[in-house]
């Protein structure tokens, strides 16, 4: 039951931050708009621009939000009550992950298919697009916060968190443009969940003593 009040309590600050909260579809719905200024109306083949944009709309918006997995708690003092509980620390980083996903990654899915009719792009493609998103998108959260773990206290985080994690962030990049690669992208997040939730805990053990 706390394991679900942690993730509820995290989704309500991103919800009160709604800046925060929106930032993922705001980007990709800019995104979008530009594209007929910059490209012209006659884009050949929109649907892989479309992908990509939608992958670079969700590695901006992780990077963006990265300070609200830990850093927030840690600065107003609430990381030490949270790990001070008895919840194991393995449950706690999997509850942050999980609610910085959904406020990251599910306001993009919604949009995706809206943008398909808006653009024209066909349900097939878009459904297309919205598994390869599932399959990849919590990999790179789950990278995001790890790294923001690893950096938490350090005066040059953001610094730090940005050099490490763009290399990190190019396969699922690269993977996400293809349509038939849900599965490559799905194998990536679970072994970036196995490694970063062994780094997460790690660090927040060092924290603790």
């Amino acid at each position: 039951m706390q394991f679900y009040n942690l993730i509820i309590r995290d989704l309500k600050l991103a919800f009160y931050s709604s800046t925060n909260f929106l930032l993922a579809a705001s980007f990709l719905i800019l995104i979008l708009i530009l594209i007929p200024f910059v490209f012209g109306s006659n884009v050949s083949n929109f649907s892989l621009l479309f992908r990509g944009f939608i992958w670079i709309s969700i590695a901006l918006s992780i990077l963006l939000t990265l300070d609200r997995v830990f850093n927030s708690d840690y600065e107003d003092g609430n990381l030490d009550t949270i790990i001070l509980t008895q919840i194991p620390i393995e449950l706690i980083v999997f509850a942050k992950f999980i609610s910085h996903w959904i406020a990251n990654c599910i306001p993009i899915i919604i949009v995706i298919p809206l943008a398909g009719i808006l653009f024209e792009i066909g349900i097939q493609d878009s459904l297309n697009i919205i598994t390869n998103v599932l399959a990849g998108s919590p990999g790179m959260v789950f990278i995001g916060s790890a790294i923001s773990a690893l950096t938490l206290g350090s005066k040059r985080a953001g610094i730090y968190k940005t050099i490490i994690i763009i290399p990190l962030y190019i396969p699922f990049i690269i993977f996400g443009a293809d349509q038939e690669s849900s599965l490559v992208l799905l194998g990536l997040s679970m072994i970036a969940c196995v490694f970063s939730l062994f780094i997460s805990v790690y660090s927040l053990r060092l924290y603790a003593e």
